[in-house]
């Protein structure tokens, strides 16, 4: 008898147990799989030890999950479970010679406009998009190092506005990519404003939201959870500040900076006259005359801020009515019963709501932290993947760009 060519069959002892395919899915991180596989990720477990190990453990702890509000004037991050972490101006302060970071955030923010002649002070994000994207970068790159300690990789939610191209878009996802992250999801800022500020996601009426940020105003009609409507207008923060420093060079001849601009906004920028005492209405300014570079200072009043800031206000109001008028009769008519809802920085403008609400003859209200609801509506739906698969703006992509979000088998 011959044993050359004897073979033992496959369910001989000497034969290893071979592993299931299904097994074999344990090994890829939950941030591999598309949205609409996380909830089967979250409850599939493995045999380790005798024990069982569930995934969605192995999950949370080799994965950041962040809530990110990259907004032209100021950068807001989230996590759920722990709150809004940071908070910072979206500038950056870098060395002119190795392009290294040497501030950024308030640090570099005290720099602007009086910086050493070794470093660059940049503000790499205009109008909500992204202008300088090397420098976006970096940026985020150290906003994000700030709260989180670099060694996992993350699920970002990014806000974006609701008029952003695809190039803009791409853009988004490329600087949050290089930052750190594995997964990126884009949401409406329009849409994650509304969420942020109290609405429902499975509330089927219709709803006015006017997001009045630093860069841009996204106003947006939300309903069951989706976008019906949006427009983004470059009538904001930003805007009302450049008007001011128009004024002020048209009037006096003098030439203010940004941040001279911002703070005189905040002290004497109101719409009504009994917004502001009277004994207040007056502040010293102090500029840079055009004539022969010396400095100069001039009484400035709330009166003449109102008329520098008007252009602007009625470029809002005017882009509400075009929202409203393009809206379907039954989003109209919940609009009338529901009101709109003001988020944003630029809501906090003195009589800008009685002023809405006279010239829309609509109820606004407000919520007690208007600058964080995008980044609150955004870690909202972080932590929902299910609604977030279905509110994310998702993008065109080719074959071989979605080939990376395969699951591989072993």
């Amino acid at each position: 008898m011959s044993y050359g060519n004897w073979k033992p069959p496959l369910n001989h002892p000497l034969y290893p147990p071979k592993a299931s395919p299904e097994d074999n899915h344990f090994f890829v991180q939950a941030y591999e799989l598309p949205l609409g596989m996380r909830s089967l990720a979250s409850v599939k477990t493995c045999q380790v030890g005798g024990g069982t190990v569930a995934v969605k453990f192995i999950e949370k702890f080799f994965r950041n999950e962040l809530a990110i509000d990259l907004g032209t004037v100021n950068t807001l991050i989230y996590q759920p479970g722990k709150g809004v972490l940071l908070n910072e101006p979206s500038v950056v302060a870098l060395d002119r010679y190795d392009g290294e970071v040497v501030s950024v955030g308030h640090k570099a923010l005290k720099l602007l406009g009086r910086e050493p002649r070794g470093i660059e002070v940049h503000r790499p994000i205009r109008s909500g998009n992204i202008v300088n994207f090397e420098v976006t970068q970096k940026m985020l790159r150290t906003l994000i190092g700030k709260v989180t300690d670099g060694f996992r990789f993350g699920h970002f939610v990014v806000g974006i506005p609701g008029s952003a191209t695809a190039v803009e878009q791409r853009s988004v996802r490329d600087a949050a990519h290089d930052a750190g992250g594995r997964r990126i999801d884009l949401v409406d800022e329009g849409l994650a404003a509304g969420i942020g500020a109290g609405l429902s996601i499975d509330d089927e009426r219709a709803h006015l939201v006017v997001d009045i940020g630093g860069g841009t105003t996204n106003i947006a009609i939300v309903a069951s959870g989706g976008v019906v409507s949006s427009m983004s207008l470059p009538a904001a923060g930003n805007a009302m500040d450049e008007s001011i420093r128009d004024y002020v060079r048209s009037n006096y001849c003098l030439q203010i900076g940004e941040y001279t601009a911002e703070a005189l906004k905040r002290e004497l920028g109101a719409l009504n006259d009994n917004d502001i005492p009277a004994d207040e209405r007056k502040i010293q300014l102090v500029g840079k005359q055009l004539s022969d570079g010396f400095a100069c200072a001039v009484q400035i009043t709330a009166e003449e801020v109102r008329e520098a800031l008007e252009p602007v206000i009625n470029e809002i109001v005017t882009g509400i009515r075009r929202v409203i008028e393009d809206a379907q009769p039954e989003a109209v008519a919940d609009i009338y019963y529901s009101g709109m809802i003001l988020t944003g920085g630029g809501s906090l403008l003195k009589g800008l709501k009685s002023r809405l609400q006279s010239e829309l003859q609509l109820r606004a209200t407000m919520p007690e932290d208007p600058i964080s609801t995008v980044v609150l509506g955004a870690g909202i739906l972080l932590d929902q993947p299910e609604q977030l698969y279905r509110c994310a703006i998702r993008p065109n992509l080719p074959v071989w760009q979605e080939a990376e979000e395969l699951v591989v088998s072993w």
